[in-house]
């Protein structure tokens, strides 16, 4: 009976009488073109932070060797030697490898099995080629370290494994003697010598790498055996996030915690919080200085525990792509804001220059709309608010974007972007109820400051009576922010605090809708936190101002359509806003 099709037709015969060939691969091609080659700077970094977070560490170290550059005498003048990078060794105090590990950093695409992790890939590690022609590592349980360097013999990549030295790699940078850590070391001389990086740039990667990390909390920059950077994590308290419930059984009026399929759910109760935490920068003041300046920054953060239901056949080809089942339970995060907690004075202007630990701390909170998605670590796509999101979604292989191509991975990260939206809607409510209580808690010392005012303002008064005074109080009044028309931006801006901080929730999508048009550019918005009113803002009217500009959505990057996850299930959360449209 003749075959259905061509391709059948010619398959057949060829497996008859064809031969066999394995597919070969250039390893060095493959390597140089495609795996040590990513869109981002800092990969290489990026990828070590990552598996170190994955090993359960608590601290990284990066040991940069550097030497001065030489000049080439051309005739020119000289200019000044700048330093360059000789060699980087990365460590942490994660898991040592076991012999598992050892064999997956040996196969190119063996990720990580464990469905907790975000490693699928398995190419992460071979960022390492990116800087290094032949990288050397060692791990291990103290004093049984073993260690495994990478060669090349032509266009094929070989390793070779043996027992590492006694104490040569787990001498401390700084003080020259061993420690108690048992240290997994990345060693990577540079194939070609490259400046030193700006440390101010570099502390901004590193202080944004440890936005959502749930063990590694500390990372330190050695410079020639210095310490000259030192970024530190600290939980300060955490609380539980209240979800609303039905005001009665037959009513539909309680907060929806579930995606539109059914396919994530909101954990328990009490396994949706928010958690304060404290980020801690140390510089020195240069590469030579023995003085450290710091500056410090706390944030905010909201999480959830999610359960998954995955349909059976979208498992399936999950598990074709990604060699990995889904997992059963998943934590999704959001970064709420920094931006009022920064240690700075309160009347501090904008147009003061920031010391380099303020430049480095500032990056910790995003600025309106540049919120990022994060899979572990940073990608490139932005939530369109001034909210950092970080969810196990399923990647590109560079880890750069979001998967929508896949149509198994497509619905699964559609879902879970909804259940993304959901958690940020809830936390918007929690804050506002959180500045409607600090609101009526600081009602005495408003209604103190008024009296005082009044007091003020009937001596000022029987003062301009007298021809004495009288040219000193025009003046004063000339300059008093109280008698300007009330539609300038300043008294915008605080009718509009003392409105939000009075938790007037049945207005709150026209509020957030004229929040863009009162804010505007980030200079006026400093203005606009610190304005020339005879009363200054009180901390929950700060806080609903930036509560708020966070919350203000603009067009997210490069891919647009990303925010309208959010929009659509911030919406549907909770059934009395169902009005509600960005």
């Amino acid at each position: 009976m003749a075959s259905s099709s061509a391709y059948e037709d010619v398959r057949a015969a060829i497996a008859e009488k064809g031969s066999d060939a394995r597919v070969e691969v250039n390893q060095r091609a493959l390597i140089d073109k495609i795996l040590a080659r990513y869109a981002s700077a800092g990969a290489v970094y990026r990828e070590l932070l990552q598996n170190s977070n994955d090993a359960e560490a608590t601290t990284a170290e990066i040991i940069i060797t550097t030497s001065s550059a030489s000049n080439n005498d051309n005739g020119e003048k000289k200019k000044p030697k700048e330093e360059v990078v000789t060699q980087i060794i990365y460590r942490n105090n994660g898991h040592p490898f076991r012999p598992q590990d050892w064999a997956r950093l040996r196969k190119i695409a063996e990720g990580n099995p464990d469905e907790t992790k975000v490693g699928a890939f398995g190419v992460g590690a071979y960022t390492m080629f990116s800087i290094c022609e032949e990288p050397l590592v060692v791990s291990g349980k103290r004093g049984e370290e073993e260690a495994m360097f990478f060669f090349w013999k032509g266009d094929g990549l070989w390793t070779k494994t043996g027992k590492a030295p006694e104490g040569i790699v787990n001498m401390s940078a700084s003080l020259g003697k061993q420690d108690t850590n048992n240290w997994t070391s990345f060693i990577l001389p540079s194939r070609d010598p490259y400046p030193l990086p700006d440390l101010v740039e570099f502390g901004q990667f590193l202080t944004t790498s440890l936005t959502f990390t749930q063990c590694l909390c500390n990372i330190k920059v050695y410079v020639n055996n210095t310490l000259q950077m030192n970024i530190q994590k600290t939980i300060l308290e955490s609380h539980t996030i209240s979800t609303p419930k039905a005001s009665s059984w037959w009513k539909n009026d309680g907060a929806v915690t579930y995606s539109s399929s059914g396919m994530f759910t909101l954990g328990k109760a009490d396994q949706l919080t928010q958690t304060s935490v404290l980020m801690n920068v140390s510089l020195r003041k240069s590469l030579s200085s023995n003085e450290m300046e710091t500056s410090k920054i706390k944030a905010r953060y909201a999480s959830a525990v999610v359960n998954t239901k995955i349909p059976q056949d979208i498992e399936k080809r999950m598990i074709r792509v990604t060699k990995k089942k889904p997992p059963k339970e998943l934590t999704v995060q959001i970064f709420l804001d920094a931006a009022d907690s920064h240690e700075q004075e309160v009347g501090s202007s904008s147009k003061t220059k920031k010391s380099r630990t303020d430049q480095i701390a500032d990056s910790f909170s995003p600025t309106s709309g540049s919120g990022r998605i994060f899979i572990g670590f940073r990608t490139s796509q932005t939530t369109g608010l001034g909210i950092h999101l970080a969810a196990p979604l399923m990647p590109t292989v560079e880890r750069e974007a979001i998967d929508f191509v896949d149509s198994a991975l497509c619905a699964f990260n559609t879902e879970l972007l909804e259940i993304c939206g959901i958690l940020m809607r809830l936390a918007l409510e929690h804050e506002m109820g959180r500045v409607g209580v600090m609101w009526d808690k600081g009602k005495p010392g408003r209604d103190e400051w008024k009296a005082k005012h009044e007091e003020l303002k009937k001596l000022k008064e029987a003062a301009a009576k007298s021809d004495a005074v009288e040219d000193a109080e025009s003046k004063s009044d000339a300059k008093s922010p109280a008698d300007n028309e009330p539609t300038t931006i300043q008294s915008s801006l605080f009718s509009f605090a003392t409105f939000m901080a009075r938790g007037v929730k049945n207005t709150v999508v026209d509020v957030i809708k004229a929040v863009p048009e009162i804010l505007g550019d980030d200079d006026e918005t400093t203005e606009l936190l610190n304005p020339s009113d005879e009363r200054p803002l009180s901390l929950e009217e700060r806080d609903a101002i930036i509560l708020m500009k966070a919350f203000c959505p603009k067009i997210s990057t490069p891919v647009s359509s990303y925010a309208l996850y959010f929009d659509e299930d911030m919406c549907s959360c909770i059934s009395m806003f169902n009005h509600l449209n960005f």
